[in-house]
């Protein structure tokens, strides 16, 4: 009831904020993915044309039933993604793609080159990216060295990533966060963006999802960098000690207000 009462709040929100131009669409990268899956449901929900970058093997069941349109095509590919981006017109453009954590994580730099640079030829009004609290200046939040080799490498190429579309020219906005909580964990109804690019803290997927729709198509969003957080979230004490190694003390949240339920 929460998700759905939180996209009603998203509509009314709408009705105060400048429109996409009409006869686009959105196109959404990730969009089979867990995240990306719950962007699209929020934007079908708001009536948006919606367009999702599929790999021909992508599993598509997260999306059953919904009202979207798909594009064969590879990110790192540059004549698949000029294909993509001449072949329709789109307004916006939602990056939430993500690695497995056995892949390159050079992906998110290799991939934002050919976005930012199709995107610009082709007259994007926006492209909101989907990055990690820790990428560019919010690295001097965390120990870097204290996380996984993995995360390491994916934090460096989100830097980059971040860079490239900022120096790209096109409108954007990007929303970092720190820890995605699991799929069945909802938001608390309290998830926020915020431009204090110190703030730290969990988030969900549907809160993801509905903070996206809040920053599409309006102004107030462009160029922005945000951080995303819900400060009410239940998270476990696996989650908290995890922070507590990796968070530096003068950043890391007071754990007397946390929600933390085991």
């Amino acid at each position: 009831m929460m998700k759905y009462l939180a996209i009603l709040a998203v509509s009314m929100l709408f009705l105060g904020q400048p429109a996409l131009a009409a006869g686009g669409g959105v196109l959404v990268l990730g969009g089979t993915g867990q995240l990306g899956s719950e962007i699209v449901k929020y934007l079908v929900q708001a009536s948006k044309v919606v367009t999702v970058l599929a790999r021909p093997t992508s599993n598509r069941a997260r999306l059953e039933g919904l009202d979207v349109d798909y594009v064969v095509g590879d990110m790192l590919v540059d004549a698949d993604m000029e294909r993509v981006f001449t072949s329709a017109s789109y307004d916006a453009v939602v990056d939430a793609s993500s690695q497995a954590f056995g892949g390159d994580q050079k992906f998110y730099e290799q991939s934002q080159v050919l976005i930012s640079k199709w995107a610009s030829a082709s007259g994007v009004d926006q492209i909101i990216l989907h990055g990690a609290i820790g990428a560019a200046d919010s690295g001097k939040l965390i120990y870097v060295e204290k996380t996984h080799p993995v995360q390491q490498t994916a934090i460096a190429s989100k830097t980059i990533a971040e860079g490239t579309l900022i120096n790209s020219g096109v409108p954007h906005t990007i929303i970092r966060h720190l820890t995605l909580l699991s799929m069945e964990t909802q938001e608390s109804g309290n998830a926020r963006l915020t431009t204090d690019l110190t703030a730290v803290g969990a988030m969900t997927r549907d809160g993801l999802a509905r903070l996206t729709m809040e920053c599409l198509g309006n102004n107030e969003c462009l160029n922005v960098i945000f951080h995303a957080v819900d400060d009410d979230v239940e998270l476990t004490q696996r989650t908290v000690a995890n922070w507590e190694a990796v968070i530096k003390p003068e950043y890391m949240v007071d754990r007397a207000t946390l929600n933390i339920v085991d």
